[in-house]
């Protein structure tokens, strides 16, 4: 069953192009169990499993990410422990 995700933008500081498309920003939907499962079940090196985390949450081919600035990657990075971190501060309410 598919249902509306919403997502958070990440606005890129150093944009980036690939295959043609210039990527300004990148729209990241909440992670899913499955979603850490594919990534880890893909990938034995911890690099490439944030990597391929990164890129299913983003919707984008893993080379997007792999051609982020690194300002650029550690500010998606963290956007997704915000994600994390919203659960934790919502459950000790």
């Amino acid at each position: 069953m598919e249902y509306p995700v919403p997502k958070e933008t990440v606005t890129l500081e150093y944009p980036r192009t690939f295959n043609g498309k210039e990527y300004k920003t990148l729209e990241l939907r909440r992670p899913l169990v499955k979603d850490q499962l594919i990534a880890d079940k893909q990938n034995k090196d911890s690099a490439d499993k944030e990597i391929h985390f990164m890129a299913l949450l983003a919707e984008v081919d893993v080379e997007v990410i792999q051609m982020l600035d690194l300002d650029d990657y550690e500010a998606v990075q963290k956007k997704i422990t915000g994600f994390r971190k919203k659960n934790a501060k919502n459950s000790q309410s």
